[in-house]
């Protein structure tokens, strides 16, 4: 399912490019990535969030978060939030034109760094740290991000990536031997030309038939699909499509329309009703059309187990469990982010011997509990709690409908705490079904206010 109600990310990359056209000479220099002397694989357990792979990596010795993201070239910090213990080698200052407002903006590149991946490392890793706020992707995740890292990583090594068990099997290429799959569907990987962001060919259905489409694979965007209208290759948005915000970039909101296209093809793979998102022209210029009419994202990613292989420039599709879960989109019509955390103040609850009453409750929000607990009304206990934020209300939908605003602090949803749901599960709420009720007790200006809707089918 696809469950990202903000596909920022997508172009964030688009602007980090230019820092890689502006420092490739040196990046080329690095050794890159090793298995330790005699192993020849090695395994790595991911977490899946919102359609992303997120990897546990050292960088310096210092335990940090990345998505792994095959559009990138290089290695990229931000949103670093233990700059006191990480220490960066051989740093130093640099200007970076393209990002945010098209004004320099301050980065740090360093050489020489120790950055570990389970059991593969790399020794003299180069990183570019970006200080610009809009890279922050931690509160749209819900928890700490702090870098990506794409090229740099798949270059060395061929991938087993599977999504169903959330695990990464790297493998050596001199040692590693493909095994006979006849429901597999392989294919080339386009990395010609020096391009450090591997392209697949694709077909999607329209009401005119199958139009054939160059995709950049690219596991870190959560999306199905991204198209590019073009009329030279007959990409249209089709007339049943709605005007949303798509995300988050440097340059400010993009925007664009949503929609579903009939079906998706990867070789003999057939994926049908595929949201997808088409955006305004306006910010996809230097993108050349004819090379490249899209991308394909985590939402249709995730429905396979991919081998992944740099080295030999090719792919393996193989479908899995989620294959056959449907695509949906946002109902709600709310994008929703983490804001900080907010003091929580709840009666103490104690563990009690005595038989229950109207005064006892459980810690399970209503759930049946073997053991009983005392809310004792003469004391408090005080904690810190997630806050989240509605931080965009699509016009007309039914959450704008029901009166809800930008900048509601979100307390409840459907009778329970906010701080109960982890981002993405609060978020799940809004793609899962036509016609269920939503309610919402908010904050807005310091009062507490309850709104209900109705998710509703747009396309």
């Amino acid at each position: 399912m696809e469950i990202l109600y903000l596909d920022f990310y997508h172009f964030l990359k688009k602007k980090a490019l230019i820092l890689f056209l502006l420092v490739s000479c040196t990046s080329n220099a690095q050794e890159g990535f090793k298995l330790p002397k005699g192993v020849t694989s090695d395994r790595i357990k991911f977490e899946l969030a919102n359609n992303l792979i997120i990897i546990p990596v050292e960088l310096n010795g210092v335990p940090l978060s990345f998505i792994l993201d095959s559009g990138v070239g290089t290695t990229i910090l931000f949103s670093i939030d233990k700059r006191e213990s990480l220490e960066l080698k051989n740093a130093s200052k640099i200007y970076l034109r393209g990002l945010g407002n098209e004004e320099p903006a301050e980065a740090i590149k360093s050489t020489n760094n120790f950055l570990k991946i389970g059991g593969a490392y790399s020794e003299d890793h180069t990183v570019y740290m970006i200080f610009d706020e809009s890279m922050n992707f931690s509160p749209l995740m819900g928890f700490p991000v702090h870098g990506i890292i794409g090229y740099d990583f798949f270059r060395k090594f061929i991938l087993n990536i599977n999504y169903s068990k959330e695990t990464i099997k790297v493998y050596d290429p001199k040692s590693y031997k493909y095994k006979d799959c006849k429901k597999c569907y392989q294919t080339d990987l386009n990395l010609n030309d020096g391009r450090r962001r591997p392209m697949v060919k694709a077909q999607y259905k329209t009401n005119k038939g199958l139009i054939d489409i160059n995709l950049l694979i690219d596991s870190g965007s959560s999306s199905a699909l991204w198209l590019f209208e073009n009329s030279d290759t007959n990409i249209k948005v089709p007339a049943d499509s709605f005007d949303d915000f798509l995300g988050k970039g440097f340059n400010g909101e993009i925007y664009g329309k949503k929609t579903k296209v009939d079906g998706l093809y990867i070789g003999d793979f057939e994926m049908k009703e595929v949201t997808a998102s088409f955006p305004d022209s306006l910010y996809i210029q230097g993108i050349s059309l004819k090379e490249r009419q899209g991308s394909l994202g985590g939402s249709v990613l995730r429905r396979f187990n991919l081998i992944v292989d740099y080295p030999n420039r090719k792919i393996t599709f193989k479908k899995n469990n989620f294959f056959s879960k449907p695509f949906f989109y946002n109902m709600s019509g709310l994008t929703i982010q983490h804001s900080g955390v907010r003091v929580a103040k709840d009666y103490n609850i104690r563990k009690t011997g005595s038989r229950p009453s109207l005064d006892f409750i459980t810690k399970d929000q209503g759930k049946i509990s073997n053991e009983v607990y005392r809310a004792d009304a003469s004391t408090f206990v005080y904690s810190l709690q997630p806050e989240y934020k509605i931080t965009e209300v699509r016009p007309d939908s039914p959450a704008a409908l029901a009166g809800l605003l930008k900048g509601d602090k979100v307390l409840e949803i459907n009778g329970r705490k906010s701080h109960l749901y982890k981002l993405s599960d609060l978020n799940d709420l809004f793609y899962s079904e036509v016609g269920k009720k939503i309610t919402l007790k908010i904050e807005r200006l310091g009062i507490k206010l309850k709104f209900s809707f109705i998710l509703k089918k747009v396309i």
